[in-house]
C-alpha cells in the first residue's frame, strides 16, 4: 500500500497516512506527490501525519522525511501533528522533528481525532 495523501481544503490540512512498510519506490512516489500538494496549497496550512501503521522507519528514511518537513515549513506549514501507536514510533517522530529543525508547533498524538482537533483549533492550547 502506498502513502495516502488527503487534502482537507476547507481546513487547509494536508493529511498523510504512512503504509506499514514503505519501499523506496513508495517513498519516491510520495515525495513527488506531496511536493505537488504542498505547492497547490500556496499559503498557510497544517500537516496531519498518521504513522500509526508504520512499524519502523529506516534511518535513511528519517533523514529524507526530515528534509521534507523543513521544505514544508518553508512552504507554509504552520503546525504539524503526528499520530503514532507506540512509544518507539513517538520517539522516532520526535527525532525527525528535531532533525528538521522545525520552529513551528509540532505534537505527537495517539489518536487521529485528537490530532485533527488540535490542528483545527489552534487557540485551544
Amino acid at each position: 500500500m502506498p502513502f495516502q495523501i488527503i487534502v482537507h481544503q476547507p481546513d487547509r490540512i494536508l493529511e498523510v497516512v504512512y503504509p506499514s512498510q514503505p519501499t523506496q519506490e513508495d517513498v519516491d512516489d510520495y515525495l513527488a506527490r506531496v511536493r505537488t500538494a504542498i505547492e497547490e496549497l500556496a499559503g498557510d496550512w497544517s500537516a496531519l501525519v498518521d504513522q500509526s501503521q508504520l512499524r519502523v522507519m529506516p534511518s535513511n528514511m528519517v533523514a529524507v522525511m526530515a528534509k521534507l518537513n523543513a521544505y514544508a515549513q518553508l512552504k507554509g506549514m504552520k503546525r504539524s501533528a503526528r499520530v503514532v501507536s507506540t512509544a518507539a514510533s513517538g520517539l522516532q517522530a520526535w527525532r525527525m522533528t528535531k532533525q528538521a529543525m522545525l520552529t513551528i508547533p509540532a505534537r505527537t498524538f495517539e489518536s487521529r481525532d485528537d490530532a485533527l482537533g488540535w490542528l483545527k483549533n489552534p487557540d485551544d492550547e
